[in-house]
């Protein structure tokens, strides 16, 4: 998923910015935000096009929103690194304010793969029940950008297993995974319409699949907060990412 398109950049530090539209937006039209999983897409895309290594690891904190229309920026910042990985900082604005800091780690090394968790087993897609969120969706939102199927949901156990897909193809890259990880917070009654606090991914690969099963356990709610992780995974399996997110419940 590329947001993207540089706009300059010197010996340590690049630049990226992209105008926001309604399809990265969620929210009422009169509030519509750009959703925070579509703001750490663009980090990572940004950093990935500025250190020309994949994604490994990135953390994000969701410390305001931009909105429609705004100029989103990012400054990819070099922190250390070698011949293998690199890691950066990168600087999120809107209009010119900040709005959201990514740290992440880049690059490969040499290595067997080994996948240890598994996939549950869940009907397919084409016989999963299609998901809405009235909350957060509006005509031409994100929400309309994707094909969502619940295949299982237990809100007494806080689990759910969520096939999801872009309703227009896009290949498996990590902000894909950054943007569909963000949908943390509706995987529970008693979540949906809160407000995501930090986003923490870890991709395992970029198989390409046309569905991905996102697999999430809440950890448990707290004082106004909630916890969970999340697993994706391709219709056939094999493990994408893992994820970790931390929200405000919403006000009843």
């Amino acid at each position: 998923m590329s947001f993207w398109t540089p706009i300059a950049s010197v010996a340590t530090k690049e630049w990226f910015s992209v105008k926001a539209t309604r399809a990265m937006c969620v929210g009422p039209e009169d509030v519509e935000f750009v959703m925070g999983g579509v703001a750490q897409a663009i980090a990572i895309d940004a950093a990935e096009l500025a250190t020309g290594k994949p994604l490994l690891w990135s953390t994000i904190q969701f410390n305001a929103a931009a909105r429609n229309h705004q100029v989103i920026g990012a400054e990819v910042i070099p922190q250390s690194g070698g011949r293998s990985l690199t890691q950066v900082r990168v600087e999120v604005t809107a209009d010119k304010n900040p709005v959201q800091s990514m740290f992440a780690a880049l690059g490969t090394r040499p290595g067997s793969t080994m996948q240890f968790i598994k996939m549950p087993k869940v009907d397919g897609p084409e016989n999963c029940p299609k998901k809405d969120d009235p909350l957060i969706q509006s005509t031409g939102n994100l929400i309309y950008e994707f094909d969502r199927r619940t295949a299982l949901e237990d809100a007494e156990a806080g689990l759910e297993y969520m096939w999801i897909r872009p309703v227009k193809h896009m290949p498996i890259t990590a902000g894909l995974l950054a943007l569909t990880s963000d949908f943390m917070l509706g995987a529970h009654e008693d979540t949906r319409g809160g407000m995501s606090l930090d986003n923490t991914l870890r991709v395992f690969s970029v198989e390409p699949t046309d569905w991905i099963l996102s697999v999430t356990q809440m950890s448990g709610f707290r004082a106004g907060v909630a916890m969970g992780v999340t697993h994706q995974f391709t219709q056939d399996g094999q493990l994408l990412s893992t994820s970790s997110q931390t929200g405000l419940l919403p006000r009843r």
